[in-house]
């Protein structure tokens, strides 16, 4: 009896919130309560539906974020799915103006429509509510707005026999690709042999059979032909590359987070690369890159980029060391060895050695990950693991995780047996608390040439290696390297 009355309530309440123009279709909707171990996947087996119609029906932007007891609006067999607003998300070289124009829509209205109140804080990544029914073009009489840079279709990473290959960036879900492609979840779930949609990771390359690279508004200067940002969703502890090309010869100068951004140029200084890193503790919020171009003449062009980060949750971990390394948590003695691997980590070379995803730096299981807040000895956790830790035996090969120069070999007071690779355009990797050594300073190592051992020399709470990855003079998740193909 119970269970019934819940039903009736949310039936109700589910006639006085719908929009106007779904109300013919309520009738034709059941609830279903989730229940432990089930996804949404099986929930549309069950019902003889697909995920990205439950997804659009209960107005999920995350299908594989579920929750016990949560209840779902389900069509009954037979009757067709309500009509659902559509979605507009904001890629990267896009205005409110330009999609504003794509869709045949006002700035006010689509302002409005979002709760935006100064068009200029808009983000990529950003889901913009569209309205169902086009609006009108603004009459001769209305001032007319300067013309788009261009309309053009996202570009893929690859294609053939009219399928796309994507590859899975962070936050991305399979109702997401399959809406920005005009596919269904079940055409990508069978061309990729994917038994569970919720199940991808980032780096995962996707087969995308005749998919349309989804309509995008660019609104660029006249300057900039091609401009991407991967990933479009930022993480604290991370990184994210901006390409873009300029239509002449540019040199190029920016700030992002109150730090001078180094640029790689190629192509005649037309083709333009730049890595950022994503302090651990950065506040989530919206941040904006700034970008300054300057041609042969001297005129310049500028642009603002905001981007979002969000919280990278590391968790916490607390280690005891002995009292004969008990002098080595001075903060004297890590701040003086922190300036050491500045000097080294903050440069940028112009060469670019590695190609493609990094290669693990040991074969061996990760014993801790990178960013957990840190307590030492019971201590408060005012520290952060900058690497990513791998266990080992003594004696157990060290590998050079892609190509580069190594520019340091020395001995360190916390990171024992040190070595350092550059791999070029501000990307470096350290290897701490080595036994072994087998590289010297200026030597150019390959991926996967063994250049020492593990260890436990240093700070440490037995063997293993510590790995690093810096990008623009900053510490990052080195594992991010390895499951995405930067590049």
């Amino acid at each position: 009896m119970i269970q019934r009355g819940l039903l009736l309530f949310f039936m109700v309440a589910f006639l006085l919130v719908w929009p106007s123009q779904a109300q013919d279709n309520t009738a034709n909707v059941t609830i279903h309560v989730v229940q432990r171990g089930e996804t949404l996947y099986r929930i549309a087996q069950q019902y003889g539906l697909t995920v990205s119609d439950l997804a659009a029906l209960n107005g999920l932007l995350d299908p594989s974020n579920i929750k016990v007891g949560q209840r779902l609006l389900v069509p009954i067999a037979g009757n067709p799915i309500p009509a659902q607003p559509l979605t507009h998300i904001v890629q990267a070289g896009e205005t409110l103006r330009s999609i504003a124009q794509l869709y045949n829509q006002t700035i006010e209205e689509l302002a409005a429509r979002n709760n935006i109140t100064d068009i200029n804080t808009l983000y990529i990544g950003q889901v913009l509510a569209l309205s169902n029914a086009q609006s009108p073009a603004p009459s001769p009489t209305q001032p007319q707005p300067t013309p788009i840079a261009q309309v053009a279709q996202a570009p893929a990473p690859a294609s053939s026999a009219n399928s796309i290959l994507y590859v899975v960036q962070r936050g991305d879900t399979l109702f997401r690709i399959a809406t920005r492609y005009g596919v269904t979840v079940n055409t990508l779930t069978q061309a990729n042999s994917i038994s569970d949609p919720t199940l991808i990771y980032a780096g995962q390359q996707i087969i995308i059979p005749a998919g349309e690279a989804p309509q995008i508004a660019l609104d660029l200067p006249a300057t900039i032909s091609q401009l991407d940002v991967s990933p479009t969703l930022l993480v604290e502890g991370k990184s994210a590359r901006i390409q873009f090309t300029s239509t002449v010869p540019m040199n190029v100068g920016g700030t992002f987070l109150d730090k001078t951004l180094n640029v790689a140029s190629e192509e005649s200084n037309t083709r333009h690369t730049i890595f950022v890193g994503i302090p651990v503790f950065t506040s989530a919020g919206i941040y904006p890159v700034t970008l300054v171009l300057t041609d042969a003449n001297g005129a310049q062009t500028s642009l603002t980029l905001n981007l979002q980060i969000v919280a990278g949750g590391y968790g916490r971990e607390s280690l005891t060391i002995g009292a004969d390394q008990a002098d080595l948590l001075n903060p004297n003695v890590e701040a003086a060895e922190q300036a050491v691997l500045q000097s080294v980590m903050g440069r940028f070379s112009p060469t670019r050695y590695f190609d493609g995803p990094m290669g693990l730096p040991a074969a061996a299981s990760i014993t801790s990950p990178f960013g957990r807040n840190r307590s030492y000895n019971g201590g408060p956790f005012d520290r952060f693991h900058s690497g990513t830790d791998f266990a080992g035996a003594p004696g157990t090969p060290v590998l050079a995780a892609a190509s580069g120069v190594v520019v340091m070999v020395d001995r360190l007071n916390i990171r024992g047996n040190a070595t350092i690779i550059d791999h070029g355009w501000g990307i470096y990797t350290g290897y701490w608390h080595q036994t072994e050594q087998y590289v010297s300073v200026g030597d150019i190592v390959s991926t996967g040439q063994v250049i020492g051992t593990i260890g436990s020399t240093g700070r440490v709470t037995g063997p293993h290696l510590h790995w690093e990855l810096w990008v623009n003079g900053l510490p990052v998740d080195p594992m991010q390297w390895v499951q995405q193909p930067f590049p």
